[in-house]
């Protein structure tokens, strides 16, 4: 290995090639050989550590570090190391005292600056980040990880232009940079400056940035353009490259189905587990979109499929089994399946909340309570865990359902006021029923949402540069900001206890929002809202069969749960819609239209709010 005349220097080169190299032993071998006649060697000491961490040593690694550090204690590439090592460990406050420490003993020191900024993103530190990030830009302008830390840092400040301003700037200074380029694209996508957002797109592709996610978001902002055929061109581009990719299937389907385009948008992927048969998620992706578009035994035949061919095992695909055997009526052997998952895949959230859903329609609430508890104990406000559990407490006549389900207080209709300008909420909603209608391109409903007889519109709303729909968003945050002045002070509750007061702003910010355009029979099936706090119900436009007193049809109705559960329980509490009125209520509490028939359209804007960050 040696020589006694090879010097200590030269030692430690042939080490650190071997940790290059992942040649662990190797390096172990060469440091402790030099350590045993060097005993404080920092740099041998320093090499062992990082040779620890990358054999998950994890108590050997900072015996190391402390120890190379006692006999170097100002050596900033060593801080910095130990410092990117408590970071992974969950340990941000030790390893932030590390790098400051780095960057105070050496400010020219542009890898300290650089983790230190890293660092602090993670910990949303945001001002603190944005003057790491310059601070590397100052020493090394062509440092294009910088750029993309200032420009994320701005972005995630909500300065979405100095972020866009950031990556341009940086692409001066390195014009070839594909990462770079990528997240141009990204913050204009975002900026609704979506063929400008394609362009860069491709000009990070052909940079040499090879990436799904790429073809994704190219895809979809080609979508957003008009050019749907060049959407669907680009996602065929991207599965070529990644045959194997289940997140561009069933992109490429949800488009195919939505604009019509193909007689059969499930064919690419059929193909796809014929040629990847021991990908799981293809498997699982095939099946639960024909799960969604209510093609129930079609899906059990596929997860047959896989079985034939020897599909290995996965979390998701014994899963969607379990759910086809109880839609077969077979609920022993679903029970059995989904035992299974959760001996294999115990922290599985959902697969256990599948399977609470399967012992509810089974007729075992008060084990389905118990594993919406399990759930809930990680994640207390899992707005699923919820909707089950009340559920179950309803059926067991549990007290407790009318504490979380209280359907007069929590279900809030509020009028949303016409801005200044408008005579009249009549003039000031048809012109948004005019907005709206231009932006529901989509031939079909999207396959797994409520949506049936309808469209509904791609992304977040109010994203959209458009004056009327920022002019929209403006009051609907007068009205439901109404409506939280009246809600309950309940500690410990998921619902009302989670209105916070904010004197810098609204209380509550938006984890989503869409519009939806029902036609002919159109409705909702029933539902929950997985990502909201409150959810909602805006009433744009309504066809003279909905307004109609006489009857409930287009009418939105509240405790009835999803037909897949076969739970004969009625509704609670149902509202008339009338146009300029937003409902208000829980995003667990479940939600549906009653079907409807018109040649008008029925027209409304949803959205999901969560308390301010």
């Amino acid at each position: 290995m040696t020589t006694s005349t090879t010097s200590a220097a030269e030692l430690l080169q042939q080490a650190a090639a071997h940790l290059q190299a992942g040649r662990l032993k190797e390096t172990v071998d060469v440091c402790q050989h030099i350590l045993a006649e060097q005993p404080e060697q920092a740099d041998a000491l320093h090499l062992l550590a990082m040779a620890a961490v990358a054999a998950n040593q994890h108590q050997q690694a900072e015996s190391l570090f402390l120890e190379s550090l006692k006999y170097a204690p100002r050596r900033p590439d060593i801080l910095v190391n130990f410092g990117n090592y408590l970071r992974r460990m969950g340990r941000p406050a030790d390893a932030q005292m590390r790098l400051r420490k780095a960057v105070k003993l050496a400010p020219e020191f542009t890898v300290g600056w650089y983790n230190l900024g890293l660092l602090l993103h993670a910990c949303y530190e945001m001002p603190e980040t944005v003057r790491c990030a310059n601070k590397v830009i100052e020493l090394e302008p062509t440092h294009v990880g910088a750029w993309e830390l200032l420009a994320s840092a701005e972005q995630k400040r909500g300065n979405v232009e100095a972020a866009i301003t950031a990556c341009r700037e940086g692409l001066t200074n390195s014009p070839q940079a594909p990462r770079l380029l990528y997240a141009l694209a990204q913050l204009l996508r975002q900026d609704c400056q979506f063929s400008e957002a394609a362009e860069t797109y491709r000009e990070a592709l052909e940079r040499g940035y090879r990436d799904p996610e790429l073809f994704l978001n190219l895809g979809e902002s080609l979508e957003e353009t008009g050019d749907v055929q060049a959407s669907v061109s680009c996602l065929d581009s991207g599965i070529s490259l990644f045959p194997d990719n289940a997140n561009l299937h069933r992109a490429r389907v949800h488009l195919a189905h939505s604009s019509g385009t193909e007689t059969d948008p499930l064919a690419q992927l059929r193909e796809a587990t014929k040629a990847y048969p021991d990908n799981p998620q293809l498997w699982y992706t095939l099946a639960r979109l024909l799960d969604r578009l209510d093609r129930k035994e079609e899906s059990a035949q596929v997860v047959a499929d896989a079985r034939a061919a020897g599909a290995p095992n996965s979390a998701e695909l014994t899963m969607q089994e379990a759910l086809c055997r109880g839609y077969e009526g077979k609920p022993d052997e679903a029970t059995a399946l989904f035992e299974e998952l959760l001996a294999s895949y115990p922290d599985h959230v959902g697969g256990r909340l599948a399977y609470a859903g399967h012992l509810l329609a089974h007729g075992d609430p008060r084990d389905s309570e118990q594993h919406c508890a399990t759930v809930l104990e990680q994640q207390p406000y899992n707005q699923l865990a919820w909707c089950y559990a009340g559920t179950a407490w309803e059926l067991l006549g549990d007290e407790r359902g009318e504490w979380l389900m209280d359907y007069e207080r929590m279900i809030q209709p509020v009028t949303v006021p016409a801005p200044d300008g408008y005579a009249s909420r009549e003039s000031f909603f048809a012109d948004v029923q005019a907005a709206l209608e231009e932006l529901h391109h989509a031939q079909a409903r999207p396959i797994e949402q409520s949506v049936r007889g309808g469209t509904q519109t791609n992304g977040f709303l109010f994203r959209l540069k458009h004056p009327l729909l920022a002019t929209l968003e403006q009051q609907i945050r007068v009205a439901v900001k109404s409506a939280l002045q009246s809600f309950e002070d309940q500690k410990n509750h998921p619902f009302w206890a989670r209105k916070i007061a904010d004197p810098r702003g609204d209380g509550f910010q938006f984890s989503g929002a869409w519009s939806v355009r029902l036609l002919g029979e159109g409705f909702h099936t029933n539902h929950i809202h997985t990502e909201g706090w409150i959810s909602s119900a805006l009433y744009v436009a309504l066809p003279d069969e909905v307004q109609a007193a006489e009857n409930t049809a287009g009418h939105i109705q509240f405790g009835v749960p999803m037909s897949e559960l076969g739970l004969d329980l009625p509704a609670k509490r149902i509202i008339r819609p009338e146009v300029g009125t937003l409902v208000l209520f829980p995003s667990y509490m479940w939600h549906g239209t009653i079907p409807f028939h018109s040649e008008q359209p029925r027209i409304t804007v949803a959205f999901d709010l969560i308390p301010q960050l």
